[in-house]
């Protein structure tokens, strides 16, 4: 008998999950004040990543951002964040998100 890999719903997977998160945080009008940095969907996917990676904080987070290169690369590649904001700047970006999108 041949083994078989599981078949995984392309959108029940984790990664097609953080695709669909990263595609509704592009909908989600930029503050055209802002001087150019970092995107607000690399912001939003941070916050996301903060929680599905465990951190107890936003510092812990931070921290292992500059420090953890898995954490470095699970940025990149599962969450799609190229640009990874401090935690000050985050805090920044988040408090102008409406919380009604």
């Amino acid at each position: 008998m041949k083994a078989t890999q599981p078949h995984m719903k392309k959108h029940l997977s984790a990664p097609g999950l953080l695709q669909l998160a990263k595609q509704s945080f592009k909908k989600i009008p930029e503050n055209t004040k802002r001087l150019p940095g970092i995107p607000l969907e690399d912001c939003l996917m941070s916050g996301l990543a903060l929680f599905g990676l465990k951190c107890p904080s936003l510092l812990q987070f931070d921290i292992a951002c500059r420090n953890d290169e898995l954490v470095k690369h699970n940025l990149k590649t599962l969450y799609g964040v190229m640009q990874v904001p401090c935690d000050t700047y985050m805090r920044e970006r988040l408090d102008e998100v409406e919380p009604h999108f």
